[in-house]
């Protein structure tokens, strides 16, 4: 992914060069998957394209190589964002929520392109589509140490049940499986850090799939979410979450389209 890089001598910003419009039907769901590790040159442009808070808080961080994750992931949401609508994308401003999610202010669009991201180890997930908020997650599958005990004390008792019952590959891929739709849901209902991740129970059935339950006990509030898990690259689990009836949902490589 590499691009020229210019200013505009009159605005000061950086003058985007035109990428192909990115179009997104009302009933889709586009969800991007990327990379978090760039070339310098890559690195470079897309700092450039990034916010003065959000240059602030890239200097915050101790690692450079946590720097340039978190550099790579904002510019390549701003690069995105921008195909969709059409605009610059450093000239896109965000307004945050309170557990800092990030949304488009009102202004720039007729109607609300809602947005989600998350990122794990060296890759990034994005997930957009028009007035219907929803919520991705994605976790490097990993073994861990005393997993049936922490499942234990973070899910419910047939989420724990479950997760004992496994061994080895299967244990671990069912554990990250309902922890990525928790983790999607809540950020999708926007309740981020405000109910115990038990709250949503999640089921799998023989063929993995998965269903919200109920939330904080109660199925009725549990009608009409939609779970999706995936497999975004090797060793990474991936969930989305979103309210409504089933939406299409396309998947697309952030290298194959800005490459």
């Amino acid at each position: 992914m590499t691009e020229e890089i210019n200013r505009s001598s009159n605005t000061g910003h950086v003058s985007q060069p035109s990428s192909p419009a990115i179009h997104l039907a009302g009933d889709e769901i586009h969800l991007w998957n990327a990379s978090l590790v760039q070339p310098a040159p890559v690195i470079g442009y897309l700092a450039e394209l990034l916010s003065e808070d959000e240059k602030a808080r890239a200097a915050r961080f101790y690692f450079e190589k946590d720097r340039a994750s978190y550099v790579v992931g904002r510019g390549l949401l701003r690069k995105i964002l921008g195909a969709y609508l059409g605009l610059n994308p450093a000239w896109i401003a965000f307004h945050y929520g309170p557990y800092g999610k990030p949304f488009l202010k009102a202004d720039q669009v007729n109607h609300t392109l809602e947005f989600n991201l998350a990122h794990s180890g060296t890759r990034a997930l994005y997930a957009f589509c028009w007035n219907r908020p929803l919520g991705v997650d994605i976790e490097q599958v990993r073994a861990m140490d005393h997993q049936d005990d922490f499942a234990a004390q973070i899910f419910s008792a047939s989420e724990s049940a479950l997760v004992a019952s496994l061994v080895g590959e299967q244990k671990q891929q069912t554990f990250f499986k309902i922890w990525t739709c928790k983790e999607a849901f809540f950020k999708a209902s926007g309740d981020g850090l405000t109910k115990p991740i038990d709250q949503a129970e999640i089921a799998l059935n023989e063929r993995g799939t998965a269903r919200l339950v109920s939330i904080a006990g109660d199925p009725q509030q549990a009608h009409g979410w939609q779970l999706e898990t995936f497999q975004p690259a090797a060793d990474y689990q991936a969930a989305l979450a979103f309210q409504g009836p089933p939406y299409k949902i396309s998947f697309q490589r952030v290298e194959d389209y800005f490459g």
